[in-house]
């Protein structure tokens, strides 16, 4: 986490009681009510957990039954949208994947609705919990909750040691790397909610230590997420890349 000043913010509702867990456990303080005095504030809300941001004066937080993920649940462009293909989906062919940098699950949960079984890894406490609050709510509704209930796992841990340590009788086919993308010198240009993340994470600096890692782990291959001309990661060239309008997908085929 970078040094943006955070806290967590409950009001006297049913998730005081979590609120009060995650604040022992992570040593930040428990308000109830959102101030001015820290950047970030994570929020529990009667219907969801969300992330707010007082510089930016917006929230971010996971939702799997409605808004982009929903419709793409219903209407995405299936396999033969260059994730998809970056990941060697095709008839026959469905592989397992170990997202390392699962952020807010976004990709992971396209992924899922195309029939990959997925485990996702998340290193930063505050978006485990707006993960796991997003799943929380779409078990409950019966369009997401078959997708979340078979197809997804969501695990708390720092991502390099849980590849270094997972059992090697279940291997992923592909592990998946999504760095924080560089920062852009005209900030109007990145979305708001990338800008949150920016402010929650700071600067990615473990991107190469990742891929070595994963490169070392993976069953088939490692995919990681870029800008469409952004540099690659590290010195390590890819095999392959696949590009869409705005992103491209750096294929290294593991031998």
């Amino acid at each position: 986490m970078n040094s943006s000043s955070i806290c967590i913010v409950c009001p006297d509702n049913a998730k005081q009681q979590q609120a009060k867990a995650l604040a022992t456990q992570s040593g930040l303080p428990l308000l109830d009510e959102i101030s001015d005095d820290f950047d970030l504030q994570l929020c529990f809300d009667d219907d969801h957990v969300k992330l707010f941001d007082t510089v930016l004066n917006t929230s971010i937080y996971v939702d799997f039954v409605e808004g982009a993920l929903a419709h793409r649940q219903q209407f995405g462009g299936g396999r033969g949208q260059a994730i998809a293909r970056a990941f060697g989906l095709k008839h026959g062919n469905t592989p397992s994947v170990l997202d390392i940098t699962a952020g807010l699950a976004r990709d992971a949960f396209v992924l899922a609705c195309m029939g990959c079984k997925i485990t996702l890894v998340e290193q930063s406490f505050v978006l485990y919990t707006l993960i796991d609050d997003g799943i929380r709510r779409g078990l409950a509704n019966p369009a997401s909750a078959e997708v979340l209930k078979n197809f997804m796992n969501l695990v708390y841990a720092d991502s390099i040691l849980c590849m270094e340590h997972m059992d090697r009788e279940t291997v992923p086919d592909v592990i998946y790397i999504d760095p924080m993308y560089p920062e852009r010198k005209k900030s109007a240009l990145v979305k708001k909610d990338m800008q949150i993340l920016q402010h929650l994470l700071g600067k990615d600096e473990n991107a190469e230590a990742l891929l070595k890692t994963a490169l070392e782990c993976a069953g088939k291959r490692v995919v990681v997420k870029r800008p469409i001309h952004a540099e690659t990661v590290g010195d390590i060239k890819p095999s392959t890349n696949i590009s869409s309008k705005k992103t491209r997908y750096d294929v290294y085929l593991v031998n």
